[in-house]
């Protein structure tokens, strides 16, 4: 019995032991971690933790940028044509081409005239097309003296300013005749007039006139809301430099520039004279391979600039070409810009007058810039960072000494 119970308790003695060992070693493992974790904790350098957050950051608004470059550089055609569909669900219809043909019908009828109340019936039915009854008859006060006569190439259009809720207001610069007929009056009792014939008065005049249009959905018509107002706006000329498409370009100034110009010579001398079939194969721009048809004569070329295209094969040149008119001989300077791309040794154009291809181009450069730019702020930061590890070593071992 007594052996029994001392080989049992033997047994229990033993697994206390192995699980103590087992406890111990545990113990001994995670104090030896412990230790390995303030190691590598003194073995990084001051500001690493700041410098890792930092590149971080930066990595994340540098791809955060690029991300809104290339959005923008390649899909703003498209956006814009979702835009332009979202766009017409609201549009304005009073600014729409109709609308400004429809003011322009109106002044011709608001500023023609003649004497008598028989004719301001006829102009007050005829102006009932354009206003509501109670303004066509303001709008009908003619002159009993002076008759008025506008011609509809004397309405030209200056501006027109949307006011929403399908209404917008017109601006025209009018030139209005008015006549006197019974002409200019004569003084009393001057014997020397009395008897000169009678010469009807004429007088020319400009002015600005603005009328308030409107769009009426259930109607599907416009109307003239309101009488129209004068007013007046400043001719002044253009300011003297207007910024060209070509501004910002890179330009060339190798050995190339003389053959262009000897394939400019070629091209617009055939530009102007040759047929379609002809042109397809040095012009691949559809919208321009019908040419001038003769309509003008190639003269020269001036003010020759050659830019830098999308590709190495490509070139933007800005030429302005002296054209002259076949009949007459008298000459025009016009202004083209083309893209020429290289193709087994010879030129053909692929645009002609092509706005967008420029703006891709300046779009893709200032993509590339923004790039550029942010790998020189990465290099900055990178030395920056070296330059704080360094004197982080030189602390720590003048610490140690």
């Amino acid at each position: 019995m007594r052996k029994k119970l001392g080989k049992s308790n033997g047994k229990k003695d033993g697994i206390v032991k192995k699980a103590m060992d087992v406890f111990r070693k545990s113990s001994e493992n995670e104090k030896r971690k412990k230790d390995m974790r303030k190691l590598e904790k003194k073995s990084k350098p001051k500001g690493y933790r700041a410098k890792k957050l930092g590149a971080f950051t930066f990595w994340m608004l540098f791809l955060f940028m690029l991300f809104i470059v290339f959005v923008n550089v390649f899909s703003s055609s498209g956006s814009s044509n979702a835009g332009n569909e979202g766009d017409n669900l609201q549009v304005n219809k009073a600014l729409a081409a109709e609308g400004v043909e429809f003011s322009k019908g109106f002044v011709a009828e608001y500023f023609t005239w003649n004497n008598g109340n028989e004719d301001r019936a006829q102009r007050k039915i005829k102006l009932s097309y354009y206003l509501p009854e109670k303004l066509s008859d303001l709008a009908a006060t003619g002159d009993k003296k002076w008759s008025s006569k506008i011609l509809r190439e004397n309405i030209h259009l200056k501006e027109v300013e949307d006011l929403g809720d399908n209404r917008a207001r017109v601006i025209f610069q009018v030139k209005i005749n008015f006549e006197n007929p019974t002409g200019k009056e004569k003084k009393e009792n001057d014997k020397k007039t009395e008897d000169e014939p009678v010469v009807p008065e004429n007088i020319e005049t400009v002015k600005y006139i603005s009328v308030p249009i409107v769009y009426n959905d259930e109607e599907s018509r416009f109307a003239v809301y309101e009488l129209p107002s004068f007013t007046y706006m400043s001719e002044e000329s253009v300011e003297k430099s207007v910024e060209s498409e070509t501004e910002g370009l890179k330009p060339i100034n190798d050995g190339s520039m003389q053959n262009i110009r000897a394939f400019l010579e070629t091209f617009f001398e055939a530009y102007a004279n040759d047929a379609k079939d002809k042109l397809t194969y040095i012009v691949e721009d559809p919208k321009h391979q019908n040419g001038l048809n003769k309509t003008m004569d190639f003269v020269s070329l001036k003010n020759t600039e050659i830019f830098e295209g999308k590709k190495v094969s490509e070139k933007i040149v800005r030429t302005d070409v002296v054209l002259a008119e076949p009949n007459t001989g008298i000459e025009f300077i016009s202004t083209y810009i083309l893209v020429l791309v290289e193709k087994e040794m010879r030129y053909t154009v692929l645009f002609i007058n092509n706005k967008q291809y420029i703006d891709e181009l300046k779009d893709k450069k200032k993509a590339e810039a923004e790039i550029e730019k942010g790998m020189e702020v990465e290099e900055d930061n990178q030395d920056q960072n070296h330059d704080i590890e360094s004197d982080q070593v030189d602390e720590n071992d003048t610490e140690n000494e």
